[in-house]
């Protein structure tokens, strides 16, 4: 076997779809270019459900999702993962940065941090002004009896920088930009920041496909990985999707694949994503075998995807 096909089997994509809703067409956007990009290398597509919520992300929405990629032909080549089946691996890392001396209880409120004076960031969100590492071994037993703490761990002032397949070079200065970030809820649930580069990790992700919206907590896995020892994979955030009207696509606004498929064959449908995301140079039906040869992250738009009217 030559050293080429070594480097291009190595290649792991993923789709990592939170089931809150029905998957919209911007969704189905996201988990055909994940899969484009893998397969285009030869290598493998793999596709996580990220259900760490048990209530706004309900096991059957999971189900939901993999029946609507199946229908599209872009079916993981290895068994599917639910996070919610992961709590205990997600427990073991938190204690790998705990035993690092990087963790620590927080009790405040939504209500306080957004009370705060503080710096926020891109998102909105509060650069935490780390009161809760200060408490005392009192203090906090005292906060224990009203509220139950959510775990964070402490970033340094350093600068993470990483380049995207489709933004470029990105940088962000974890203290100053991001703040010390929550990893486990206040009810047990452990966070997104956590659980992703955990599962990106374990399971050898080499690149990572998502949404622009994704761009700034990019830093912050990073910045894990590093610490548990991941390999750091690529990056290819996309622009996000919206209508012809210019109106960005919601779960829950009723933005459902569903409707597209009752008007048009799935293959006129992926032909149209892939044009609206400039892989194809026209509006026209292409089936993933097409789109995967003529797949080139040079090919991907820079500014905001419209999906054409045919849709």
């Amino acid at each position: 076997m030559n050293e080429a096909h070594n480097i291009k089997s190595s290649v792991v994509g993923r789709f990592a779809p939170t089931p809150s809703g029905d998957m919209h067409l911007g969704n189905l956007l996201c988990a055909l270019v994940a899969y484009l990009s893998a397969k285009s290398k030869g290598g493998k597509f793999i596709v996580r459900i990220e259900d760490l919520d048990p209530i706004r992300s309900p096991r059957a929405g999971g189900e939901k999702i993999l029946d609507t990629l199946c229908r599209f032909g872009l079916v993981s080549d290895e068994p599917p993962i639910f996070q919610s089946d992961r709590s205990e691996l997600y427990r073991e890392k938190a204690l790998v940065l705990e035993r690092m001396g990087l963790t620590y209880p927080c009790y405040c409120s939504r209500a306080e941090l957004h009370a705060a004076e503080a710096p926020r960031v891109c998102d909105g969100a509060v650069v935490y002004s780390r009161k809760c590492f200060f408490l005392s071994a009192e203090e906090k037993a005292k906060k224990e009896l009203v509220r139950k703490p959510c775990l964070r761990v402490k970033v340094p002032n350093e600068v993470i920088s990483f380049t995207d397949a489709v933004y470029g070079d990105y940088s962000q200065n974890l203290e100053t930009e991001c703040g010390d970030f929550i990893i486990r809820r206040s009810d047990g649930v452990y966070a997104y920041q956590l659980a992703v580069t955990v599962d990106d990790g374990e399971q050898g992700v080499t690149e990572v496909v998502r949404g622009e919206d994704l761009l700034s907590s990019t830093p912050r896995q990073i910045y894990l990985m590093r610490l548990l020892g991941y390999m750091e994979p690529k990056y290819l955030h996309i622009p996000l999707v919206c209508d012809s009207f210019g109106r960005k696509l919601s779960k829950t606004e009723g933005d459902r694949i569903a409707e597209s498929l009752k008007r048009l064959p799935k293959e006129r449908i992926l032909g149209a994503l892939g044009y609206a995301i400039g892989i194809i140079e026209r509006d026209r039906a292409a089936d993933l075998s097409e789109l995967t040869g003529l797949f080139s992250a040079d090919k991907i738009t820079r500014g905001a995807v419209r999906l054409p009217e045919s849709l």
